[in-house]
Order: structure tokens, then C-alpha cells, then sequence
């Protein structure tokens, strides 16, 4: 008859295994994107959430990822993984979804970007799995052999700002065609490598929101300076513009699509700058606008 510490044992050792599940899922990419092009994934799924049993998206990349359920964001924060300087290797993440998942059809959508450096990791990639994790068994509902979609975002990647990431963030009355001008095509996959380095599970997270002290406006420019030096996520709101506008914002190319207020939002990346210069490339200024740089800190 075995000792009460050694069932205590045996439980302990049961409870870590079950939850470290071994990751064997498969990576999705786009099979034309070019190398720093970021991609938007999506895939429907169906659910019973009608139980008390608990749904878990995990996730594992070489690049940044962000994931959306029913045009939802699923997670806190907003880049993930943070890679300082631009570190290689492989980031995992298992996230609670059930508040987001619904009885019947849903949807998972996942921009993608891979990380910029000399070293480019070959078919940069993300890996995902949906499923339900019941009192005795697990459930898969989507993973990375179901049938994926995708199609390249409206940008090139820099990872110092990009042109039209905040023109056309995700929402769930997206189309599978006629979305940016091209159709989603299937989505490839290929076997995950074993040899990447792994990274700690970090994210970058808003801070505090730092707007400007002073500013200088001129007919073709105007320029507002910070009370400091900051990195994290450039949101300017703009009134007065017309549509097919063209804005250079701190080097950034805008078109504007003439909303009564519209807003310009590096989504998807960070610039890092002490002043914030919007010019009209030869057309008119814009008759208001609303500066703020949101820090981002790792936590």
C-alpha cells in the first residue's frame, strides 16, 4: 500500500504533466509574402460553450503575433512577444478564451509580423491551437492543420512605424474576398524546427499616455514636441481631411480616408521619438489634430 506522500507525489507530478502539454502543432505561412511582410491569418471554428469546462488558445511564434476571437482582441497586450533588439527564437502563450468564445460559429483571425535583423528565421511563422480542456480529456477545435486563410497586410514591416496598419484594423464584418483589394488564399504549413532558442513569454503593455507641451504649425508642417523621449505606439486623431489625402507623419505616408474624425494608430508596431512632424504633402492641412504617444513597458 503506497505511503500518503507518495500519492501526494504522484498527484503533484500527474497535475505538472497535464499541464505541460507537448507542442506538435504545424506552422502557418503565406506561401508568396516576402520575408518582413506581415500577414493577417483566419479561421472559423465551432464550439458547444454551453459546459462549464474551460477554452484555451495557445500559441506559439518566431515572430509577433496578436490574436483575435469574433473580432475580439484575446489578449492584454499590445505586442507580443517583446524581442528586445530583435531576438530569435520561439515565444509561447496559452490564453483563457472562453469569455470570447460563443455556442455555435466563431472565428479566430491572427496578424502576424516576423522579426527584423540580419538573421532572418527561415519562413518566419505562427502555430495555433483552440481547444477545450475538459475533466478528463482534451478537445481540439481549430489548430494549425484546419482550414486556414490568409492574406498580406497592408504593409511592409520596419518595425519603426508603417503606412496603413491603422487604416484597416480587424473587425468581424470582414469579407473573404474584397478586403484591401485581394482575395485570401489557403494558408501553407510546414513542421515546426526544433532547433530555435526559446524566449521568455513577455509582452509590451501601455504605460502611460504622453502628449505634447508645445507646437509649431506652418502652412505645410507642423511639428509638436514631447516633454520627453518615448517608445511605444504613435495615435493621432485628425479633423478636417478629405479623403485621398496624403499626410507624412514623422515619415510615414497616410492616405486619409475623410471621416468626421479618423485616426492614425501604428497598431501593429512602435516608433520611438521626442516630437511628432505631420506634413500635407502639397495639399491641405489637417484643421485639428490629437497627438499621443502611448508608452509601452515590458511586464
Amino acid at each position: 500500500m503506497h505511503s500518503k506522500r507518495y500519492i501526494l507525489f504522484l498527484t503533484i507530478v500527474l497535475v505538472v504533466l497535464s499541464s505541460a502539454r507537448t507542442w506538435a502543432g504545424t506552422y502557418l505561412f503565406h506561401p508568396s509574402a516576402f520575408p518582413q511582410e506581415q500577414v493577417w491569418f483566419q479561421c472559423p471554428f465551432q464550439s458547444n460553450n454551453e459546459s462549464s469546462d474551460r477554452i484555451y488558445l495557445r500559441l506559439s511564434t518566431t515572430g509577433y503575433v496578436l490574436p483575435y476571437i469574433n473580432g475580439r482582441i484575446a489578449i492584454k497586450a499590445s505586442i507580443w512577444p517583446s524581442r528586445p533588439m530583435n531576438r530569435e527564437g520561439v515565444a509561447e502563450n496559452v490564453i483563457d478564451i472562453t469569455r470570447l468564445v460563443k455556442s455555435g460559429n466563431n472565428f479566430i483571425a491572427l496578424w502576424y509580423a516576423p522579426i527584423v535583423g540580419q538573421k532572418q528565421v527561415p519562413r518566419g511563422m505562427v502555430s495555433a491551437e483552440i481547444y477545450v480542456q475538459h475533466k478528463r480529456k482534451t478537445e481540439v477545435l481549430c489548430d494549425s492543420r484546419s482550414r486556414w486563410m490568409c492574406h498580406l497586410a497592408p504593409a511592409l514591416t520596419k518595425f519603426n512605424g508603417e503606412d496603413f496598419d491603422a487604416t484597416y484594423p480587424y473587425n468581424s464584418t470582414w469579407k473573404t474576398k474584397q478586403d484591401f483589394g485581394i482575395d485570401w488564399i489557403p494558408a501553407m504549413v510546414v513542421e515546426p524546427a526544433t532547433n530555435y532558442p526559446i524566449i521568455p513569454n513577455k509582452a509590451l503593455r501601455p504605460y502611460k499616455t504622453v502628449v505634447p507641451k508645445t507646437q509649431v504649425i506652418t502652412d505645410s508642417i507642423a511639428t509638436y514636441y514631447l516633454p520627453e523621449t518615448v517608445s511605444g505606439q504613435l495615435r493621432i486623431t485628425l479633423r478636417g481631411v478629405r479623403k485621398g489625402d496624403v499626410l507624412r507623419i514623422n515619415g510615414m505616408k497616410y492616405k486619409c480616408r475623410g471621416g468626421n474624425d479618423e485616426q492614425f494608430f501604428t497598431r501593429f508596431s512602435t516608433i520611438t521619438a521626442n516630437r511628432i512632424e505631420i506634413s500635407g504633402e502639397g495639399k491641405r492641412m489637417p484643421s485639428s489634430t490629437n497627438i499621443e504617444l502611448i508608452q509601452l513597458i515590458e511586464k
